[in-house]
């Protein structure tokens, strides 16, 4: 006797409807596969990112080992230096972390110099439909698709490895892999990273 597959949840029978009426209405392609993505989508640009809950980030204060250090990122975007509290760094770029470190570490030493640099970067993805442990996780920067499927216990007994999609904010469709391609590797699939607030869908 066959086994049936269970239902699945209506917040992701809703999403599927939502992407498949979209897909219908626009009248175009519902897909593109990983290996026709152009090289500056996959990877992202680097350079200009701001800081993130979740970052470790290097502080370095000239001459002032007892204030320097590695710092996380909080949830409620601040890190804990001793001797001068928590202080918000999330949403700033480095550069602009050490002006404000600079503002409050004047109040306690004399014309601080301080560096800030991202020493690891955290991305947060949700992952739905046939794996394990559907939910959003906290991945490293460089991570890629293999890496998050991994994270939510791998696919599930009904997964479609053919049929793995990436939605992504500012690409006008999904984003199509094949576990067969991520597990081979090359150019295309293994090498694609993802970004903070990607979704990935596996049907």
């Amino acid at each position: 006797m066959a086994t049936k597959q269970p239902p699945r949840s209506l917040p992701l029978l809703a999403l599927f409807s939502l992407l498949s009426l979209l897909e219908l209405g626009c009248g175009g392609p519902s897909y593109i596969w990983a290996r026709d993505v152009p090289p500056d989508r996959a990877v992202p640009a680097a350079g200009d990112e701001r800081i993130r809950a979740g970052d470790a980030v290097s502080v370095t204060v000239s001459g002032q080992a007892q204030l320097s250090g590695s710092f996380l990122v909080g949830a409620d975007g601040t890190i804990s230096i001793p001797e001068v509290g928590a202080v918000r760094i999330a949403g700033s770029r480095p550069e602009e972390a050490a002006a404000q470190l600079t503002t409050r570490m004047a109040t306690i030493i004399q014309a601080p110099r301080v560096s800030v640099v991202v020493a690891q970067r955290r991305v947060q993805v949700a992952i739905l439909g046939e794996v394990r442990a559907p939910g959003k996780y906290q991945l490293a920067a460089g991570d890629g698709v293999v890496e998050a499927i991994a994270s939510a216990g791998g696919l599930g007994e009904f997964a479609n490895g053919n049929a793995i999609y990436l939605v992504r904010a500012g690409e006008p469709v999904r984003i199509r892999f094949r576990m067969k391609d991520l597990l081979r590797g090359g150019a295309s699939a293994r090498s694609f990273v993802l970004r903070d607030g990607d979704l990935l869908i596996v049907e």
